[in-house]
């Protein structure tokens, strides 16, 4: 187990694994959440007469290690057990051993992971509710870890990337957990820290689409709009994420109308009709000026006018609409040389 959570810390695959997870895509196979998954640990893991012996038998050897005071190689051993052997009885107990004396060497990822064996093979272990609050404690230990790179430079990133499979897992761990939404949204804040705005917005719908009464999905809405706000170029260009935002703006103030960032979001609302408006009198402009169809352009200018009826865009599609009105045709060079070859 172990093993795989020393995974992690292969940036480029990682993201691609957890994005995967999360939009249940074609890389289900790889999705970190399922490595925690006990059926596909029994698939691997079978415990026979022959292995119950080999691991009474590095149980009693990790027993006099530690009565001889030999901790560390206790804990070798208890590594062994675990990674071989999780599913035996005393593994729960080694488990939790491990995971604390892990936990105390600032090993968070490492302590996690042993304390995930005691949720997945042992879910009636009495220390359960200790081990949750653990783990939890283990990711956002991890969240706030300065990283060192080579010649002992301090990481860019104000949060450590390699927590967010930890509170990913979490959530799937203990999806009725109080906690559970809240370890989500951490897991969106380091992506948006280090720059991962994709991976924040699947991990924020996420927490959306099952917690939506929870405390934190006005925040979640919040970092959505803005999220997918970063990802605009100008009215010049595709406006999905436009519309996108727009519609997790509308959530927002339709769900929490008094919400203490009403005034922000609202803010962002009305810039983001704006430039939907801008784009639509650039298509109109297009019908009016290159095509010369009226009705085309005029659809476009009045749907300018009713997103954003205050806006400088709005303004213009008004004065061309009057232009129109007024029979008013556009001479522009492009349409000169036309007539002049007789070309419609």
């Amino acid at each position: 187990m172990n093993r795989i959570i020393k995974f992690y810390i292969v940036k480029e695959l990682f993201i691609i694994i957890i994005f995967a997870s999360l939009t249940n895509s074609v890389y289900s196979s790889l999705n970190p959440l399922d490595w925690f998954n006990p059926d596909s640990a029994n698939k691997i893991i079978k415990i026979d007469n022959t292995e119950e012996i080999n691991a009474n038998k590095l149980v009693l050897e990790a027993k006099k290690k530690k009565e001889k005071g030999k901790i560390w190689s206790a804990q070798r051993i208890y590594k062994d057990i675990l990674l071989k052997y999780p599913k035996i009885d005393a593994a729960g107990d080694i488990a939790y051993e491990r995971g604390i004396y892990l936990y105390e060497q600032n090993k968070w990822i490492d302590a996690f992971s042993a304390f995930t064996i005691i949720k997945e093979f042992h879910p009636d272990h009495p220390k359960l509710n200790e081990v949750i609050e653990l783990q939890y404690n283990c990711a956002e230990k991890t969240m706030l870890l300065e990283r060192k790179k080579t010649l002992g430079i301090f990481a860019p990133d104000p949060l450590n990337m390699e927590a967010t499979p930890l509170f990913i897992s979490f959530a799937d761990l203990y999806p009725f957990n109080k906690k559970t939404p809240l370890a989500l949204l951490n897991a969106s804040k380091i992506c948006i820290a280090c720059g991962e705005l994709e991976l924040a917005i699947q991990t924020l719908k996420e927490l959306i689409n099952k917690y939506p009464k929870s405390n934190v999905s006005p925040e979640a809405h919040i970092q959505i709009a803005f999220n997918y706000s970063e990802f605009i170029q100008g009215p010049e260009y595709d406006l999905e994420t436009t519309r996108e935002a727009i519609r997790y703006c509308e959530d927002f103030l339709a769900l929490f109308p008094e919400h203490e960032e009403v005034g922000r979001v609202k803010a962002l609302y009305e810039r983001l009709l704006n430039t939907l408006a801008a784009n639509r009198v650039l298509l109109a402009d297009y019908y009016y000026y290159s095509r010369r169809n009226n009705i085309a352009a005029l659809i476009f200018y009045n749907e300018a006018i009713t997103l954003a009826p205050n806006s400088q865009a709005s303004t213009q599609a008004k004065t061309r609409i009057e232009a129109i009105e007024r029979g008013v045709q556009p001479t522009t060079r492009g349409n000169f040389i036309k007539k002049l070859f007789f070309v419609q």
